[in-house]
């Protein structure tokens, strides 16, 4: 069985300063991103914490796998017998219900104190955490309904009904056009045996209007043996067409989690590994698979952890964006068991370091789509940089269940775009989707495109991006949401309301503006290789 060893950190306090730093726009160090000998340098655990923790795993025999300096963490094969006596632990098979997933966990665990002092936990031992949930609402297209079926139809009299790259454009301003530099990039990381069918996706490409899509290339990176192979699948469809069908000619990976780790915190904690190990970091990472926050109540130094490395990502130069979540405020998915409990935030969407996108619906007006997933995390505390927007919101706000929210937690989501009915081929079938997973993909190519012109003017990529768009003078970038709400547990939820909101956050962005006011408001900072 896998165990990831987790070492005591030096310097957690430095990663929001350094962060900040680096991508404030008011920073005199706006813009100079670190570089992997430089990240690993200032918040690497101790030498002599990996010494003495390499050393016992040594001497007891473990089969030592990897050492990761992202994290901090060894991993090693270990029996469950040996763990049994090795951790004085006693494991035990549990059934996680909703995914009927069996979870070997032990109710306690113990290691020699001189060993102590030197980690902070091991995983798993008495965390119970399921697999990262994602079910996007899917139903099949008749035949000639897609709007991009034939090159000849008028899409804009049809993005009422369903949405495609060309609805986007048109509702975002987004140009058509390909990329102009080399070394921009993108990826998407997929869990569950998503499969980006590389046919499905050209033929998603060639059958949209103007797409222009010079080269369809689609690199696949492979973490625990994932493997892209057979029909495609619709979340990793739908990200990837939507990702390189308006990013087009980015650098677009898509990265593949396989079945072999324990679970799927093992599978997120393996891809910022590979991520932050190798050379240059893709400048935008997309995910739409999360947690319910309450699953890592017990476990809040392993969120503390995934966050913190999403911060060190950020710190050289990624944006790392996740869906929001589609069960309004009842978590991940849509579930009433909470109907009189408090409300139940979503994990990594409520870390303090990633831009969460939540969906709206419709146009003229757009408003909220009922599942965009938002609220207040119960585990991170409300950032510098959105504490005026939070604060503007709680006092507009009217309602009778103070009581089931932190109003002093981090705020989600960030931004949001259209959500549903979007247009998909997956396993040589068109498909209409919905879900805050269209969404996040979408801004992430808004990102990407934004970066394309900053690199192309030998200028700096965005990185973290939620300082610049909490800015009071980046309201005109977004076209305010301020119908709708997000219900969930036996409540209406949330309402859209002017300004910020736990529904829509910022509201959904034009390209054009954003792009205007980013090339007038950074400061220039000149671009250099990424490291």
């Amino acid at each position: 069985m896998r165990f990831d060893i987790f070492l005591k950190q030096s310097n957690t306090t430095g990663i929001a300063e350094e962060l900040l730093a680096v991508s404030d726009p008011d920073s005199p160090r706006y813009g100079h991103h670190l570089t992997q000998s430089e990240v690993n340098r200032r918040f690497a655990p101790p030498s002599e914490s990996r010494d003495a923790v390499e050393s016992w795993i040594n001497t007891t025999g473990l089969t030592l796998q990897t050492y990761s300096e992202a994290v901090g963490a060894f991993t090693v094969q270990i029996p469950l017998a040996k763990a049994n006596t090795l951790l004085n632990a006693n494991y035990t098979p549990y059934i996680h219900v909703p995914t009927n997933t069996t979870l070997w966990r032990t109710l306690s665990y113990s290691i020699p104190a001189e060993i102590e002092a030197h980690t902070e936990f091991i995983y798993p031992t008495t965390q119970f955490i399921g697999p990262p949930t994602r079910k996007i609402v899917t139903s099949v297209m008749k035949r000639g309904s897609a709007t991009y079926m034939s090159k000849r139809t008028a899409l804009s009299s049809n993005c009422t009904d369903s949405i495609s790259p060309q609805c986007l454009r048109a509702l975002y301003n987004i140009p058509l056009g390909t990329s102009t530099v080399a070394n921009n990039s993108l990826a998407v990381s997929g869990f569950g045996g998503e499969v980006a069918n590389i046919t499905d996706l050209e033929t998603f490409l060639q059958a949209q209007t103007g797409a222009g899509a010079s080269n369809v290339t689609l690199h696949v990176q492979s973490v625990d043996d994932g493997a892209n192979e057979g029909q495609g699948t619709p979340e990793a469809s739908l990200d990837t067409q939507y990702t390189i069908g308006l990013a087009t000619d980015v650098n677009t990976t898509f990265v593949t989690v396989g079945p072999n780790n324990e679970d799927g915190v093992q599978g997120f904690l393996d891809v910022i590994n590979l991520l932050m190990d190798q050379g240059p970091l893709p400048l935008v990472l997309t995910t739409s698979f999360e947690f319910d926050e309450s699953a890592f109540g017990s476990a809040q130094d392993l969120a503390l952890t995934l966050c913190h490395a999403y911060g060190l990502m950020g710190t050289r130069g990624t944006s790392v964006l996740f869906a929001s979540g589609d069960g309004g405020v009842s978590g991940v998915q849509s579930d009433n068991s909470c109907e009189g409990k408090p409300f139940v935030p979503t994990f990594p969407a409520s870390c303090p370091y990633v831009t969460a996108v939540g969906s709206t619906q419709g146009s003229n007006p757009e408003v909220a789509a009922p599942f965009s997933a938002g609220g207040f995390s119960n585990l991170f505390p409300v950032p510098q940089y959105q504490e005026a927007s939070v604060s503007a919101y709680l006092s507009k706000f009217q309602n009778n269940y103070t009581d089931l929210y932190n109003q002093s937690g981090r705020a989600y989501p960030d931004v949001s775009t259209q959500g549903v009915n979007f247009q998909i081929r997956v396993a040589g079938a068109w498909q209409s989707v919905s879900g805050t997973s269209a969404s996040s993909p979408t801004f992430a190519a808004m990102v990407a495109l934004v970066n394309d012109r900053l690199l192309a003017s030998e200028r700096k990529p965005l990185g973290f991006l939620n300082p610049l768009l909490y800015r009071p003078n980046a309201t005109s970038v977004f076209n305010d949401i301020t119908e709708g709400n997000n219900p969930g547990c036996g409540t209406d939820g949330f309402t859209a309301l002017e300004g910020w909101d736990p529904v829509t956050g910022l509201g959904t962005p034009d390209f054009t503006k954003l792009l205007n006011f980013v090339e007038a408001s950074l400061p220039v900072v000149q671009s250099a290789a990424s490291a």
